[in-house]
């Protein structure tokens, strides 16, 4: 609710400096669940009650990370990882804010006077990221925790997660899958996700509505 109304004001023009990026979880044979059913009478659609926010176990998986903005898709990379190994401040810091993240910054300015970088409130952002974030002096907007229906990027994510439960449940080789996700990665056209930069004063609007509940989006 803060985060909405400190930013109610804002513009698609201003939303569309912001670039939003995010980490989605890819594993072999995977299947997509995405519906629960629940009794409810119709005023409850949203209630909290009714939402089924627990984590499931996704077992072993890929990290993939992107970025994009208004008018212009950014990289998407897998993070390299040793048997075992998960994803830390360290590992994000070295592999993403320095690397891939830090790229499409630069690159940014060439058509926006100030680029925002949005990350959202995970741990591995933090840490030793935050002193790099300063001396890049890199402009970041202050993300709410537990918000994903704010990040559009999540529907990207959806969008991709969709295809491979659809299609590619058979795959059984990491490195083929990891094949399947770039292709389709690279295939996102640039203008083809605006609709989702310019729906963003629509999502500050409805969560104020819904006094800092769950949205339609």
């Amino acid at each position: 609710m803060k985060f909405a109304k400190e930013h109610q004001d804002w513009t698609v023009e201003q939303w569309a400096s912001v670039l939003f990026s995010d980490e989605m979880a890819v594993k072999l044979f995977m299947e997509r669940h995405v519906k629960d059913y629940v009794w409810r009478t119709v005023d409850e659609e949203y209630h909290l009650h009714c939402i089924n926010y627990e984590r499931r176990p996704i077992g072993t998986r890929m990290m993939f990370w992107g970025v994009f903005r208004k008018d212009k898709m950014g990289p998407g990379v897998f993070f390299e990882l040793k048997k075992g190994e998960k994803v830390n401040s360290t590992i994000y810091r070295d592999q993403i804010l320095l690397g891939s993240l830090l790229q499409f910054w630069e690159e940014s300015f060439e058509d926006i006077k100030l680029p925002i970088v949005m990350e959202d409130n995970a741990p591995v952002h933090k840490k030793v990221c935050i002193p790099v974030r300063e001396a890049l002096g890199m402009t970041v907007l202050s993300w709410p925790p537990n918000s994903p229906d704010l990040n559009p990027i999540e529907h990207i994510w959806s969008y991709m997660k969709e295809i491979i439960a659809r299609d590619y449940t058979d795959v059984s080789s990491v490195v083929e899958m990891q094949r399947i996700v770039w292709d389709m990665w690279e295939n996102l056209t640039d203008e083809e996700w605006n609709k989702l930069i310019e729906s963003m004063p629509d999502r500050m609007a409805a969560v104020i509505a819904a006094r800092g509940g769950s949205t339609r989006y």
